[in-house]
Parts: C-alpha cells; structure tokens; sequence
C-alpha cells in the first residue's frame, strides 16, 4: 500500500497588476519631486505655456464672438432680398395676367372689327326704289374683292345718297388789337447752388481718431462707403475743440437715409448732414 505523499508548497506571486500601478505611480511622483529639487524653472517654464495656452483660447473665443456678430447683419440683408425677389416675382405674375387679359380683349375687338363690315354691305346692298318703283339690285360678287374695300364703297354709297349740305358763311370781324402795356422786367434773385447731401458717421477728439475710424468703417463697409469721399469738420474752442466725420456727397436725402438705415442695422451711428469741410488726409 503507497504511502501518501505530503502536499506541495505553493509559490505566492508578489508582483500582481495592482501592484505594478502603484509602483508606476510612485515612480512618477518621485521622478516629479527630483525635477523639483533639481530645475524649479523648468516647472515655472511650463505654468507659463499652460498660461499662454489658456489666453490664446480666450482670444480664439472673442475672436468667433466677433465673426458671428459680423454675420447677423448679412444673415438679415439675405431675409431682406429674399423678401424683395418674392414680391418681385409676385409683381411680374399679376403683370402676365393683365397682359393676357389685355390680349384677349384685343381678340375680341378684332373678331367684332372683322365681322362690321359684313353687316354694313348687307345693309346697303338692300332694295332701293327708282321713280317710285323698286328695283331690285343685281347680286354683286365678293370674292375677288376684299372686305375693307367692301365697306369702304358701302360707306360711300350711303355718303353720296345724302344731299350735301350748303356751307355756310360766316361774315368775319376785324380782330380788335388790345392796347399793349410795357411791363418792366423783374430781375429774379440769382439761386442759390444745392447743398451737397453727406452723412456723418462718427466724432473724435482729433484728425488721427477720424483716419482710424474712417478706415474701420470703409472697410467693414465697402458696399455703402466704397464710393465716397471723406471729410471732416471742426466744432469748439480750440482748447476743448472736437472733429466731425463727414462722407460724401450724396445724390439727394432720401440716399442719405438708406445709407444711415444700413449702417444702423449693421451698430454703427450715422446722421444725415452736409457734405462739407476740409478733406480727410489718408492714413
């Protein structure tokens, strides 16, 4: 009978998954405190980059806060001639419409135009009585001869059958010549030239301030602007003086306000004026 056989030692792994993350970590929290110990600027270096991370994400942000408020007032001027393309098109179909009503009423005035002219020759083409007996007229053929001709010599018949009438003549009287009175010629007041129509777009305490602004706004809004001329006018003591942006000139008022109207929609401040002043040196 064997004999049993003791049971074998097991061998207990030390070196487990749990416990190779915890010896990962420690090692980077003591590679973290020599860096420490060893190059403190080298840390400083990297707060600073993380820093200058962080503010050119601030600016990339206010920087697409600007685009899309750009972009409202082209979203608006796109509603806007969408509007007018559909009024537009409203407009032309009421305009084929009445054309085409207007062609059929000329159908009918030709149709009735073509048919007169038939009644009138069988009206006078009827029994006619010649000393006081009736005699019948012979058929006439019609079908070498066209109807406007026909009319025309039915017209004349009936025309020479009346007797003519006797004109009448009037006796003429010498026209009487009113007395001519001499009227001194009145000197009109010389006119005056028309004022050139401007709108003025923003104040500043100097020429400089006016350039600057004069080039934001020509180039945000060259559609509006692109085609005018600036200027500028001057107001106050010359200690306490301010400096008016004109731009100009403009073809009446009514172009003035459409322009202020744009650029008011777009938050910039606009005035009907005058165009007047001393030319605005370029920047």
């Amino acid at each position: 009978m064997p004999l049993p056989q003791p049971p074998k030692p097991t061998k207990r792994r030390t070196l487990n998954p749990y416990v190779s993350v915890w010896v990962v970590l420690g090692g980077f929290a003591l590679a973290y405190l020599t860096l420490l110990g060893l190059r403190p600027d080298a840390l400083g270096g990297l707060s600073a980059a993380i820093g200058a991370a962080d503010q050119d994400a601030v600016t990339l942000q206010r920087d697409v806060t600007r685009a899309l408020a750009d972009l409202d007032p082209l979203r608006n001027s796109l509603g806007e001639m969408k509007m007018d393309v559909a009024n537009l098109k409203s407009q032309m179909q009421a305009t084929a419409d009445r054309n085409a009503q207007l062609e059929r009423q000329l159908t009918t005035l030709q149709r009735t135009a073509s048919t007169e002219p038939d009644n009138v020759f069988g009206a006078a083409a009827g029994p006619q009585m010649l000393n006081g007996k009736q005699v019948r007229a012979n058929p006439i053929d019609t079908a070498s001869v066209s109807r406007p001709a026909i009319a025309f010599a039915a017209i004349q018949s009936s025309t020479l059958a009346r007797p003519a009438a006797k004109p009448r003549t009037a006796k003429k009287k010498a026209p009487v010549k009113a007395p001519v009175k001499k009227v001194a010629a009145k000197k009109l007041p010389a006119k005056k030239p028309p004022k050139s129509v401007g709108v003025q777009l923003a104040t500043g305490p100097s020429v400089a301030s006016l350039q600057l602004n004069w080039s934001v706004l020509a180039d945000r809004n060259k559609d509006t602007l692109g085609h005018l001329q600036p200027r500028y006018t001057t107001r106050g003591k010359p200690s306490k003086r301010t400096y008016n942006l004109v731009a100009g000139p403009l073809g009446s008022t009514q172009q003035a306000e459409i322009i202020c109207k744009v650029l008011g929609q777009r938050g910039h401040s606009c005035k009907v004026g005058t165009f007047r002043g001393s030319v605005l040196p370029p920047t």
